[in-house]
């Protein structure tokens, strides 16, 4: 049965995602074998719980091997002994790994929400800080870098069981050894979350955790192209206790859609085509952030190693949610970020992250990433920002969404909602 007011809502939103540059750092969007598995198939209205063999669901055979086969694609491209392919997010594959290493009331030293942690390595309004004793560490407050020399004098302070390493908004290299001798030294667990830049890992742009034996935990929306869904990755001494802390202790049921794409998207990550793409993701996060320096915006650290640039916007007189609303007002999507020793709340926020996946996968060029620098360091900078202003910007913008809307396979799905279309391009993938 037709929903025309649903279609409708999905038309609007895929209108005017298509006409927006997308520079929110977390968003990507997935490659295009991914994409066609989206809505077909009967993985999308299955059940199944449990681990490969020991389900208690009857007829379970063949989502067995596609997840035993999800499992060794992920353990050959991070390099893992052993990989929980279930969790549905992120958070969870965090959770999960907290759980199977630490007991209730535990310590757990981990970057601070300002320099750039995350909110599940111990927010204090997150479930881990009600379950564990959270310790922070920050950045230089001079340079913006990680001091390794601080971290390991927190941790033989407070000897932690549990050292995290990894980021939502820190833009330079993380040195996964140098925290990998510290947790030796004291007797501490590394859990590495590469969350955000799990594709330039396994593309050797970046340390891989995996190799220095941390438990590693990643998204595989972001950097990694998959859709929706989580990993844990470990020695195979900690197999057991990880699948444990996922199930029974987190989920129940696997989600099979997500699990199938995946396997699609472990896959492609494997291609020398996704090796390419993680270099140019880095290249335009490079080339922006140079354009903005030169166009007088505050660059924290000065540039990026990474997928994403943090701005100081305080320092133009904006607060990060007046710089975000004023990029959204011309189609430029961000989001506003605390900043290391941000002296305004979350809400507000001294700082701007922007982030290139997407538009890497949109095929923007280095000149065309480059005229999106020019575009926000012309519209932070402007001084009395109006109507005419927003007018004027947003042309620009909607002449760059318009030169990357030819060709895009991105907009061939969005703006192709017909199941008929949709079944031919499956038929097509698989027949």
């Amino acid at each position: 049965m037709h929903d025309p007011e649903l279609a409708e809502l999905l038309r609007r939103e895929s209108e005017y995602y298509l006409g927006t540059v997308d520079l929110i750092a977390a968003s990507n969007a997935p490659t295009w074998n991914v994409r066609r598995n989206l809505r077909w198939g009967v993985a999308q209205f299955r059940s199944a719980e449990g681990m490969p063999g020991k389900r208690p669901y009857a007829g379970t055979e063949n989502f067995d091997a596609i997840e035993n086969l999800t499992i060794s694609r992920a353990r050959s491209l991070f390099g893992a002994e052993h990989a929980n392919v279930q969790p549905l997010s992120g958070s969870l594959a965090n959770l999960a790994a907290f759980r199977a290493l630490l007991s209730a009331g535990d310590t757990i030293l981990s970057m601070s929400l300002q320099s750039g942690g995350h909110l599940t390595h111990g927010h204090p309004r997150h479930i881990v800080s009600d379950l564990y004793h959270v310790v922070w560490y920050s950045v230089d407050r001079a340079t913006g870098f990680l001091d390794y020399n601080q971290i390991r004098d927190i941790a033989l302070r407070t000897r932690p069981r549990v050292i995290v390493a990894g980021s939502s908004s820190y833009p330079r290299i993380i040195d996964f050894s140098a925290i990998a001798r510290i947790c030796e030294e004291t007797g501490a667990t590394l859990v590495a979350d590469v969350s955000h830049i799990a594709g330039l890992v396994v593309s050797k742009l970046h340390p891989n955790p995996c190799e220095m034996g941390a438990v590693t935990t990643t998204s595989v929306e972001k950097t990694l192209r998959g859709t929706r869904g989580g990993l844990v990755l470990c020695r195979a001494a900690l197999a057991g206790t990880i699948d444990r802390a996922v199930f029974p202790g987190l989920q129940s049921s696997v989600g099979l859609a997500g699990l199938v794409s995946l396997a699609h998207a472990l896959r492609d990550a494997q291609t020398e085509e996704f090796r390419e793409y993680q270099r140019q993701v880095v290249a335009n996060a490079r080339a922006l952030a140079e354009t903005l320096v030169a166009g007088s915006i505050p660059v924290l650290t000065g540039g990026t190693d990474t997928h994403l640039v943090l701005l100081d916007v305080s320092r133009l007189g904006l607060s990060g949610r007046a710089a975000e609303a004023r990029l959204s007002s011309i189609s430029i999507l961000s989001n506003r970020n605390s900043i290391p020793f941000d002296p305004l709340p979350p809400f507000e926020a001294s700082g701007l992250r922007l982030g290139t996946p997407t538009i890497t996968s949109r095929g923007f060029s280095l000149e065309e990433v480059k005229e999106v620098g020019s575009i926000i360091s012309d519209a932070l900078r402007s001084r009395d920002w109006g109507v005419e202003h927003s007018k004027r910007f947003g042309a620009r913008v909607a002449d760059l969404a318009a030169r990357r809307r030819a060709g895009d396979t991105l907009g061939d799905l969005l703006n192709d909602s017909s199941e008929r279309t949709v079944e031919a391009q499956w038929k097509a993938a698989y027949e």
